[in-house]
């Protein structure tokens, strides 16, 4: 087992370095919060740039016009990425993995407009009564002829700005628990497929989420995602993969908030000597180095088992990295608020304040860490052989 970067990584790093700190955090104060606000020039201009870098479709196969990346160079520029408080747009890469085996009629509406960049994609599993318990939802699919009939409500639509098509979780056969759960592409301007409320998140650079209905909305049959039935084992694929990237968000973070403490408390004048002088706060950054060195170890070894044996192979580790590393990034971050003092809520000064509520986020997304907990004990106690 050896993490030490390739030549091709460390060039891949240098390149996501080389964009945050030149292209993004010399300007994002005068940009939007949300990407959901940036002009279309902006828009356009960042993407040229990520194209210019190249950082874009990494971890899209070759065969579908991508770099062909792995799960280690995927977390290494998304830890590059997170180093500034914006979303950037462009780096497409597949919604659902299980599209490039589809149809080609459906890849054609659904994969390739996306690896292009021309559309995007959003997802809904939640409801109102289900979240971590994806077996209790109650949104039906009901097979009529060649279509599927869609019913229910779901909350947090993810993704939605920007995207031409939804997927969506029914269940097909309420009588196979979470065997019965299946995926379906819903196009958003299908009849019957409505927005019921926004919901504004803590996260400001986060967005806005939504809650639907869907009211007798015809799906064509070819648009069920997979085979009938396994939109469960669909979700865990999916949401081990968000997972493991998670890792990366809260490395950027933590690394970009520890810089920013160093540099202000060696700097800083107070009662007759520097602010860094004092033990107190030697010792809140050597604490600091302790969870991000945990933070990236974490998260490059669940990459490094995502790369020998697929998603699904690192369930433990990946739920490791969601349920250990958001936390220590928190509280990377409210160290580092703490040593600036008042300065440190200053929102418009310094980016504390929105990776404290993104990782705050994230605790809860993808599953909370009581869930990781749980995934974690059945992982341990029932190992694969």
């Amino acid at each position: 087992m050896d993490f030490e970067l390739t030549e091709a990584q460390r060039d891949l790093q240098r390149r996501a370095r080389t964009f945050i700190e030149t292209e993004v955090l010399p300007h994002y104060r005068s940009w939007p919060v949300t990407s959901a606000d940036y002009s279309p020039e902006l828009t356009a201009r960042l993407k040229d740039k990520l194209a210019e870098y190249g950082l874009t479709k990494l971890i899209v196969p070759r065969e579908f016009g991508g770099q062909g990346l792995g799960a280690m160079e995927d977390v290494i520029v998304l830890a590059e990425f997170a180093k500034a408080p914006r979303r950037m747009p462009g780096g497409p890469f597949a919604p659902w993995p299980v599209l490039y085996q589809a149809p080609e009629p459906i890849r054609q509406k659904y994969l390739y407009p996306v690896l292009e960049g021309k559309t995007g994609w959003s997802m809904c599993f939640t409801e109102p009564q289900a979240g971590s318990d994806l077996a209790r939802i109650r949104t039906t699919a009901v097979r009529q002829g060649g279509h599927w009939v869609i019913n229910g409500t779901k909350m947090w639509r993810t993704g939605h700005h920007g995207a031409s098509y939804t997927a969506v979780a029914a269940v097909t056969d309420a009588s196979k628990g979470y065997k019965g759960i299946s995926v379906f592409l819903v196009d958003n301007d299908t009849p019957g497929f409505e927005k019921t409320r926004d919901i504004p998140v803590i996260s400001r650079t986060w967005g806005i989420e939504q809650e639907v209905r869907l009211e007798n909305v015809i799906v064509p049959a070819e648009n069920l995602l997979g085979e009938e039935g396994a939109g469960f084992e669909i979700a865990q694929h999916q949401f081990n993969r968000f997972r493991m990237r998670l890792g990366g968000l809260a490395l950027g973070i933590a690394e970009r908030s520890q810089q920013l403490a160093v540099e202000y408390a060696s700097s800083r004048e107070v009662f007759g000597g520097k602010l860094a002088d004092n033990q107190a706060i030697q010792w809140m950054l050597t604490d600091n180095h302790f969870d991000t060195e945990s933070i990236r170890w974490n998260t490059y070894y669940a990459a490094w088992m995502v790369d020998r044996g697929g998603y699904n192979n690192a369930r433990l580790q990946s739920s490791t990295v969601k349920g250990y590393c958001i936390d220590a990034g928190l509280r990377v971050v409210d160290r580092c608020m703490q040593i600036l003092g008042g300065r440190g809520l200053a929102i418009d000064d310094y980016p504390f304040g929105d990776f404290y509520n993104h990782l705050r986020m994230c605790k809860q997304m993808e599953g909370s860490t009581e869930i990781m907990k749980m995934v974690m004990a059945r992982e341990i106690l029932n190992p694969k052989r």
